[in-house]
Order: C-alpha cells, then sequence, then structure tokens
C-alpha cells in the first residue's frame, strides 16, 4: 500500500469513528430509576459533565475517561499509528468497564441511582472505538507488511 494510499485509509477510519461517536451523541446511553425525570441520561451532558463524579472518587466515572483516550487515538492515527492503536484498545477497556456498574452519582449532593437499562447511544458510542481500533490495527498490521517488503 503506498502512502497516498494509507493516508486515505487512516481519514476513512478517523472520520468512520468520529462519525459513529456523533451519531451516539444524538442518542440515550443509559436509563436510571429517577422519577423526577424521564430517566435517561443525556449524552451531550455526559460528554460535558460526566467527568465530575471523578473529583468525587466516583468509580462509574472512570468509564468516562474513554473519551479524551479516543481524542488522543484519533489525533496520534496521523503522527504515530502505534501509540493510536493501543489508546485506542484502552479507550474500549474504560467504556466497556460501565458494564460493571450499577449505580451512578445523579446529582451534586450527591444521590444515586440505579442504572436500569444500557441504551443505543451506548452502544454506539462503544462501537466508535473498536471501529476506530480495528482501523488502527489494520493500518498497523500492513506497516509491519510494508516494511517487511522494503
Amino acid at each position: 500500500m503506498d502512502n497516498t494510499s494509507r493516508e486515505k485509509l487512516r481519514k476513512r477510519v478517523f472520520l468512520l469513528s468520529l462519525l459513529i461517536f456523533l451519531i451516539a451523541l444524538s442518542q440515550p446511553a443509559f436509563y436510571i430509576d429517577r422519577v423526577d425525570y424521564d430517566g435517561w441520561s443525556s449524552p451531550i451532558g455526559l460528554i460535558l459533565v460526566g467527568w465530575l463524579p471523578i473529583l468525587a472518587g466516583e468509580g462509574s466515572a472512570i468509564a468516562w475517561l474513554a473519551n479524551p483516550l479516543i481524542i488522543v487515538s484519533w489525533v496520534s492515527l496521523f503522527k504515530m499509528e502505534k501509540i493510536s492503536f493501543w489508546t485506542s484498545l484502552a479507550s474500549i477497556a474504560f467504556a466497556l468497564s460501565f458494564l460493571f456498574v450499577d449505580e451512578i452519582m445523579s446529582s451534586e449532593a450527591p444521590t444515586y441511582s440505579k442504572v436500569t437499562e444500557i441504551k443505543l447511544g451506548y452502544w454506539l458510542w462503544v462501537s466508535s472505538m473498536v471501529t476506530f481500533s480495528l482501523g488502527a490495527l489494520y493500518l498497523a498490521i500492513t506497516k509491519k507488511s510494508q516494511d517487511l517488503v522494503d
């Protein structure tokens, strides 16, 4: 694969992952057992303030760290492909950690709510990371093959 083809593939991998990520922001990520409103999580709100429970030592917020890791992966794809793949794998691990969460902090009081259902927004969010990771892996494998030929 020549450098022009690799560059096009890098852009496609990045854009596909970013597109899935942005679509995820339009869907509920999960439902909680709150009765004072409709009980679902706004993905835009999660992106903006989902990290705040980390400051309170809330373990469920560790999944939010997948966001900066996938951003590092996207940026590094164009400069350091190997780092890009490994940070994307780490982002998947952090994102999947949310599946083991029973309760989340749902207000600054703090009050806690039970997670009752994982919704499409969450799965799209994880899919954007998996898609990127697979693309980065393919690029790394083909680069090694190309290096052996050269």
